[in-house]
């Protein structure tokens, strides 16, 4: 009689996933990092190209809801419990240093890695996948150092007007391009500094294909190149917005730089980035797609057929050749089956974990900030 099938689970609810280890982890730890959250976040929705964040945290929690099994698997090859080690000191020192030197960016980097290590202690119900993919939305959160999105931004906004300019060359408007301003010959100038901010935003149009990632489930090598095609996206989006405001403004004498009508061009422009994106998700799916290769029809494996669907295909159970050839699963490996004494040791790491985002709820630097 085959033990595996007569104990296979019934998927989870969403309902008892709320009710779950996982989502009281997550709970205990955003509770321990309060101040650095309120903190980091309110500067975030300050800048209007980070004000997707809600819906990146949604995202994440919601695919984590329905996906994740009832309980956490410690289970793990010697290099998977490495990177978990690896990850959780790293984790631990970002917080601590960044405590100590008042840095809500270090803090919040801290959290965003004690994140991903928590969704990669749970499975999918049905696979053997890690749920580590799905932080994707929320990793994006996190601004790069040395203030390079602001860097990206400009730099976007000098070849969107650059681009544009050729284009209304092109349409014969006449114009003057002076920096990242354009000034037809009739009309008002057009500014491009909010050609890559609030929904227009390039970091929008990457939540956006994280999102596209994580719901079918591609691999982190996949995601990370639909991803980059965010930017010549984004970069396409706005210039089709600037010239949009332009022809309007010269041809039909209609202003569309403020009020509702210019939301309204920004968010046809945002529309205009979805299938933008599919199409391009379509794209890598023709160039990178899986290769078959049954394990039932070879004695050996082909290594390159293997490497090439780990990194551009979604891992999932294999066939094997036999599955009494296969030792089972480690029966201790889940939170209800451990020993009480390798109980008390995770909870102790918790409290590490937990310990080290004190210094934020006591330094002035945080608290001030509130």
């Amino acid at each position: 009689m085959n033990t595996s099938a007569s104990q296979k689970k019934e998927p989870a609810t969403a309902a008892e996933i709320l009710k779950s280890p996982f989502f009281l982890a997550i709970l205990l730890l955003s509770v321990a990092y309060a101040p650095v959250l309120v903190v980091y976040l309110k500067q975030l929705w300050s800048r209007e190209y980070y004000q997707f964040f809600p819906f990146a945290f949604v995202t994440t929690l919601w695919f984590a809801a329905t996906r994740a099994t009832r309980e956490p698997d410690f289970s793990g090859a010697t290099p998977r419990q490495t990177g978990r080690w690896a990850v959780l000191v790293t984790a631990v020192m970002l917080t601590v240093i960044g405590g100590i030197q008042g840095s809500p960016w270090l803090c919040y980097a801290g959290y965003v890695l004690h994140l991903a290590m928590l969704l990669e202690l749970w499975q999918e119900e049905g696979s053997l996948r890690r749920l580590g993919y799905i932080v994707l939305p929320v990793l994006l959160t996190v601004r790069p150092p040395l203030n390079l999105d602001e860097t990206a931004i400009q730099k976007l906004q000098m070849i969107t007007s650059q681009f544009a300019s050729k284009f209304l060359n092109a349409l014969g408007i006449d114009h003057i391009l002076s920096g990242n301003i354009i000034q037809p010959m009739r009309g008002p100038a057009l500014l491009v500094e909010e050609a890559c901010s609030g929904v227009q935003s390039l970091f929008t149009v990457m939540f956006i294909a994280s999102f596209i990632s994580v719901a079918r489930q591609y691999s982190v090598v996949r995601s990370l190149i639909l991803i980059s095609t965010a930017v010549f996206w984004a970069l396409l989006m706005n210039i089709c917005r600037v010239l949009a405001i332009a022809i309007a403004q010269t041809q039909f004498a209609v202003d569309l730089t403020s009020g509702w009508k210019h939301d309204a061009v920004g968010y046809a422009a945002m529309l205009l980035a979805i299938p933008l994106l599919l199409s391009a998700d379509r794209f890598l799916g023709f160039l990178i797609g899986g290769i078959p290769d049954d394990p039932r029809m070879y004695e050996k494996t082909n290594v390159f057929v293997m490497v090439w669907n780990f990194l551009f295909t979604t891992p999932a159970k294999t066939v094997r050749r036999s599955e009494s050839a296969v030792p089972p699963v480690e029966e201790n490996s889940v939170w209800s089956s451990l020993p009480k004494t390798r109980r008390m040791a995770l909870i102790a790491v918790a409290g590490v974990v937990i310990v080290s985002a004190l210094p934020a709820w006591f330094l002035p630097g945080f608290l001030r900030s509130l």
